[in-house]
Order: structure tokens, then sequence, then C-alpha cells
């Protein structure tokens, strides 16, 4: 089911899924020998500051589909949908008449059907009319099977280009190996493709680089929210609505009293200490502030500090699982459904995790963060992609062919498509409830686990087949969180240097952070690894970003 899919990774610093959250180390040998290969990177191009308003967007058309239950807002509230509507179709017409379109794309953890024994796969190429091939790669192995494609020169038509997989001068390689989208759905071009125009502008302004349109966005839905608490535990020691809590010093005395470490009960334990509910509570800005042009990166803030010596703090304190910051996910995910944790970070589009519960001890809850100094709290825009996909560079009519592809793959919920992507063929995969809702055979979820939804998809809708409760609490969340939202106020402008060197240079403040709030590093050191960030390479990214807001 589309909204179980992991969410924001648990406990990082940030959840940047646009291009900006794309860079690391992974494939950079790779790339010189493509480059290599297709010539001398067009300096003119790669070097170029740019914004989402240097490139002509694609017009937003909505989609022709069922009202929903709960309605979505501008702001990027999704739609709620209590039953799975009766299908539409969105896609009349065959995109292939023979053809074959590839695909490069990760899987999460069940391991997807082969085509052979997968009447979804063979039902999908039916609808095609032609073959999708689709290179499907777990998750762990990902970055270094993107890298030997791209060593190897032979690159698929559709390519997921998640954080994990990021390069090096990938600027680079977007100009000599990657079709520049903005002819085929620039404008009122997208109409050629209309469940790709149902994509609100919002996710696009994502996918600009160079002033360009190069990506095809995998929307979700603009927050990944500040973490899950347990409401049964913070009832147990008087908190039944943990948005009354006062402020930070109340918060920490909260955490205090959560805290029993006999009985194997703490406050707080996540993977690499779960900072974003603190991080928000200290309105720490998301990447980076701007102040009427001049920018202050994240790390640089005082209430960044604040966050770090607060999170400390509470380790010192032991409210902390000890280790826990060292936790695997699935570690998190026990121990908090057993009781013995009562708040964690992990992405709001994972609460089917943690639901529906059946135990006396646990009752998970979107937790809306406070603010330090009794003021409102924040969370971020933090959430907008799962990642961009790439579309190989090719002659005009593949490329239409390759887009058409995409576009049937992003048909909206409701459609007929939508339902074959997401759960496959009735009978085989699915059957229908008496309220209309697709319930998976056992053979269901690995059959629709092949990730053709991750070379492209729609905006995204809340909905939980059969738990109407859990669609009503997720909507809910995102319908007092996303107004709460700030977005990085740079999100929609291309650094150069950012893009082939921000992630090496920002990780190691990362380390530090984590190092400090683990106490085997100062404050100091903290500062020194922020200075160290500046002279080899953050104030030239600042200057970039500064260039591109004054244009």
């Amino acid at each position: 089911m589309p909204q179980q899919h992991p969410g924001a990774t648990p406990g990082a610093l940030h959840h940047d899924f646009s291009r900006r959250g794309f860079l690391a180390l992974t494939g950079a040998s790779a790339l010189a020998a493509t480059l290599a290969a297709c010539g001398a990177p067009s300096s003119a191009t790669t070097s170029k500051v740019s914004s989402a308003k240097d490139a002509l967007l694609p017009t937003f058309v909505a989609a022709q589909g069922p009202a929903p239950d709960l309605p979505g807002n501008a702001a990027g509230v999704p739609a709620g949908f209590l039953k799975y509507p009766k299908p539409f179709r969105s896609v009349t017409k065959p995109p292939l008449s023979g053809e074959t379109v590839s695909g490069l794309a990760m899987f999460f953890s069940t391991v997807p059907t082969a085509r052979g024994d997968n009447p979804a796969w063979q039902e999908l190429e039916k609808r095609l009319g032609g073959t999708l091939e689709i290179d499907a790669v777990s998750d762990a192995d990902f970055p270094s099977r993107f890298a030997t494609t791209v060593a190897g020169g032979t690159l698929p038509d559709l390519m997921m280009y998640p954080a994990s997989a990021a390069q090096q001068n990938h600027a680079d390689f977007l100009a000599k190996a990657c079709a520049d989208l903005t002819p085929f759905l620039g404008g009122d071009a997208v109409k050629d493709y209309p469940n790709l125009a149902a994509i609100p502008q919002l996710f696009w302004e994502q996918c600009v680089a160079a002033g360009k349109l190069y990506y095809l966005p995998l929307p979700r839905a603009v927050t990944a929210g500040a973490g899950f608490c347990n409401a049964k535990r913070f009832a147990e020691v008087g908190v039944a609505d943990p948005t009354t809590i006062a402020d930070a010093d109340d918060l920490f005395s909260v955490l205090g009293e959560l805290t029993d470490p006999a009985h194997d009960r703490w406050a707080l334990g996540s993977t690499d200490f779960g900072l974003p509910p603190f991080l928000n509570m200290f309105r720490v800005p998301y990447v980076w502030r701007n102040d009427g042009g001049k920018l202050t990166k994240d790390f640089e803030t005082d209430e960044y500090k604040a966050m770090v010596e607060f999170v400390a703090k509470a380790r010192r304190a032991g409210y902390f699982v000890p280790g826990s910051e060292a936790w695997q996910k699935n570690q998190m995910v026990n121990q908090f459904t057993a009781g013995q944790t009562a708040l964690i970070y992990d992405g709001l589009p994972g609460f089917a995790t943690y639901a529906p519960s059946t135990s006396d001890s646990f009752v998970p809850a979107p937790f809306v963060p406070i603010g330090h100094d009794g003021g409102k709290g924040q969370t971020y825009q933090d959430n907008l992609m799962l990642s961009p996909v790439m579309v190989k560079k090719g002659d005009k009519k593949h490329v239409e062919q390759v887009l058409r592809v995409a576009d049937f793959l992003a048909a909206p919920f409701g459609s007929e498509e939508y339902l074959l992507l997401n759960y496959g063929v009735e009978g085989a995969d699915y059957t229908m409830d008496s309220d209309g809702n697709p319930m998976p055979t056992e053979k269901g979820p690995a059959d629709v686990a092949v990730p053709w939804k991750f070379l492209a998809a729609p905006q995204r809708a809340v909905y939980y087949p059969g738990h109407e409760d859990q669609t009503k609490t997720v909507h809910a969340a995102y319908s007092t969180l996303i107004p709460m939202s700030v977005a990085n106020p740079v999100a929609t402008v291309y650094s150069p240097t950012d893009t082939n060197k921000g992630a090496t240079l920002t990780q190691a403040v990362t380390d530090a952070t984590k190092e400090v709030i683990a106490g085997r590093k100062t404050m100091k050191d903290l500062d020194a690894a922020v200075a160290t960030w500046r002279s080899q390479g953050g104030d030239t990214i600042r200057g970039e970003y500064e260039a591109g807001l004054s244009a």
C-alpha cells in the first residue's frame, strides 16, 4: 500500500527530498567515465546558478477524478478517502505500440515477483501496449547498482535518483546524459500528458536544475511531521494532550517522568537521537534562514546550538534508551510498539507501521511540536518528494514514448491504473471487501512490489483500506502540521557547488552534532566543524544561493 512505504529516514538531522538532498560521494568515478564518453561538459550549463523561476514549469490541470471524503487544500494537505471510489480510466489509449521502455528503481522490503509469475506485471504491459523492463534493486544495494549502471554507459530510460545514490558532478551528468524535459512538459505542453499535468507545481519546482526541467517528481505529502508519541504513556504521567506542554523546560520535566529504567521504560529512543521534534521545538530554520537575501545555514544559528544542548542534556539525564542512537529502524519500531519508549522520530507516511494497535500500553499518535519558549512550534517542508526521476537523453519520439509511460504510472488515486499499479489484478492480488476496498491476497504485496511507482507517481492521497480511523488520524495530522511547516528558502534555487559537494561538507557537521550529544565532543568541536564547512565550500554555496535569490 503506498502509504506504507518508508517515510523519511528515522532520526536524520533533516529530510530534504528536494534535489539538494541528492548529494553524496557515490558514483564519482563512474560518472567521470560516462562524461568522458559523452564529451567535455558544458561549463555554461553546469555552472549556472538558477531557480525554478528560470524554468517553464508544467501548467497544472486538476485530475478529473472522484471527490474525496476528506478534502485537500492549496497548502498541500492531501485528499483523504475512507473507501476506494468507483474506478475510472485515466489513460484511454495504450502509450506504446510494441516498444520497450526500461527503468531503474529501488524496492524496500518485499522482494518483487518476477514478470513470468507476476499477473500484475503482465497486465500492466498489456495496458501499456509494450514492454516495461525494470531493474528492481533493494534500497541497500541501490547506490552501488546506480554507480555501476552509470559506469557501464548503457542507461535505462527512467532512472530513480534517491539521496543514497547521488553523485559528484551530478550537474554535468544531467547536461550530458539526461533529457531536458522543458520542451516536452513545460507550460501547456504537459497537457499531452494529463496525469503528469495533475501534479501541482509545488512538486515540479523541485525538478529544476540549471534553469531546465530535468526531473519527474515522485510527490509525497509536504511534511514528514515531527514523529510519533505513545499517547498512553503521556496520559499516564498526566499529559492527556502533548500540545498543552508549555515549553522546553516543561517538556524536559515530562521526559523525566516518562523515564523509568528499572521497569525498562524511557522517554526517548530513536536512530541518530531522533532530532526533528527538537529542531522544530527550537524553530531551527529549515536548511537556511533568509534575512532579506542574506542566508544563514541552519547549524550556524543560535537555535541550532540550543537544540543540541537540550538533547545532550536529555542524554546526560538518562532519558534515552542507552545505545538507541545506533538502532536500526526495526529496533526502534519494536521498542516503541512495546511501550518502552514514549517519543520517537519516524516520518508521518509510516504511521501504518505503528497502527492499528492491539496493546493496552501503546496508543500511537502523530506528535505536534510545541515551541521551546512557550510560542508556536513548527514542522519542515521536508517530504515534498521521495526522489526525482531522470529521463535518458534520446530522440524526440522516444522521449515522448517514455513520458507517455510515465503518464500512465502517474495515474491518480481512484483510477483503474492506480488500482493496478498499487494493488495488482483482482482475484490474484486482491479482492474487494464489502465496502469496495481492495484487500491484498497472500501473493499480492510481492506482485506489486515491482517499483514501477518509483519511476513516476501522482500526488498522494491519504488512504488506509479497511482502517478509516487511520485515514482520519493521518489526514487530521497533515491538516495541523502542514500549516505549521516552513520551507527551505532556497528549495527552488540551483547551486552547482552544493550539487557537487554540499552533502560531503554537511556530513562533517552532522557527525560532530551527534558526537556532542553523545558526550564524546564539545560545543567547541561543533563550532570548529561549522568553521571548516564555511572555509571548504559552505560560503561559496551561500554566495551562489544568494545570487540565485537576487536574480
